[in-house]
């Protein structure tokens, strides 16, 4: 018998779930407070759903907190609504696909019912149950995975899917130098000529401010260096790449191995965690510090977390808790 490639298997899924409805409606939703990866993994399938007569739409819980991401969705005219509700659960009676994410994590609960299926390179996501699940843990962005559906397709993206692809992958592999398989090599290569290759890299690496300054000034000014972690709470409300960009930038000091960036000026404290190593699983650590004030996740070399204000335990005991699960972490090893 024939091996039906994943896009098939999930166009299978979908015909299936969608028998009773003409239109064919499917939910595609990116994680919680979404990423590059997600909104343009979101995008990508979407987009490609629309080609195999499937109506989609693009839905999402929580905040974009990213100059170049709205830049991104605004240029390429992304169709990314927002769930104003921050508690809501299902709002979509459709078959509904999960991206860049997993409903075993807390930042990715399905907004349709039923959940179909699950597109995803987190590790350790847990049992989930539904009718598609495909998770590539050695892939380091979602998008490569939704590159591999147009490939397996037979169609090309389009210039707009192509350039939101490349994005996604671009950032989430920090320009190719993190966490790359083969397989978004070969992404990569596919997209970039067929993406507009110029204005995706003027957004991603003009994506501070002068108004940044501030953040990064404080950054420096306030951090706390403790068995090589580099700890700092930044009291202002900072968008999400410059407490990214800073956790990698201090990552590069010698004599660190982890880097925790908090952002505490929002409505919720942001956390962003780097580490030099699989060894120091940055998503392990987050996990681990967080447990009972918020929830974190992500990758070993990357990670991030949120922090409820209720929750909030304060700067010395919130280093405290870092410490405690740097040193876990290295028992356990």
């Amino acid at each position: 018998m024939e091996c039906l490639s994943a896009y098939a298997r999930l166009v299978s899924a979908l015909d299936a779930a969608c028998d009773s409805d003409p239109l064919k409606r499917v939910l595609v939703q990116p994680h919680d407070d979404p990423d590059h990866d997600a909104v343009a993994s979101a995008f990508g399938l979407a987009r490609l759903l629309s080609r195999s007569g499937f109506a989609p739409h693009i839905r999402h819980r929580g905040r974009v907190r990213s100059h170049s991401l709205m830049a991104m969705v605004s240029e390429l005219e992304i169709p990314l609504e927002r769930v104003h509700c921050e508690g809501a659960e299902k709002i979509e009676d459709c078959p509904c696909i999960i991206l860049d994410g997993s409903p075993t994590y807390s930042n990715a609960k399905p907004l349709g019912s039923p959940l179909l299926g699950v597109i995803d390179h987190h590790p350790n996501p847990g049992l989930i149950e539904c009718p598609f699940v495909d998770n590539r843990v050695s892939y380091g962005a979602c998008a490569s995975i939704v590159s591999d559906y147009w490939k397996e397709s037979g169609w090309e993206p389009d210039r707009a899917c192509a350039t939101a692809l490349l994005m996604g992958i671009q950032m989430d592999t920090d320009f190719l130098s993190r966490r790359v398989s083969p397989a978004d090599l070969d992404a990569h290569r596919r997209l970039f000529f067929n993406a507009d290759w110029e204005f995706s890299t003027s957004v991603m690496k003009g994506s501070l401010s002068i108004d940044d300054l501030p953040a990064l000034r404080l950054a420096a000014q306030e951090a706390r260096i403790e068995g090589g972690i580099f700890f700092t709470v930044i009291p202002l409300d900072c968008t999400q790449e410059v407490i990214s960009i800073m956790a990698d930038f201090f990552l590069r000091l010698k004599e660190i191995a982890l880097t925790v960036i908090v952002e505490a000026g929002g409505g919720r404290y942001h956390v962003s965690v780097r580490s030099k190593t699989s060894e120091l699983s940055a998503a392990a650590i987050v996990r681990r510090a967080l447990i009972g004030i918020g929830r974190g996740g992500g990758h070993d070399h990357m990670a991030g977390g949120v922090i409820e204000p209720g929750l909030y335990p304060g700067e010395e005991s919130l280093l405290v808790r870092f410490v405690d699960a740097v040193e876990a972490a290295q028992e356990n090893q």
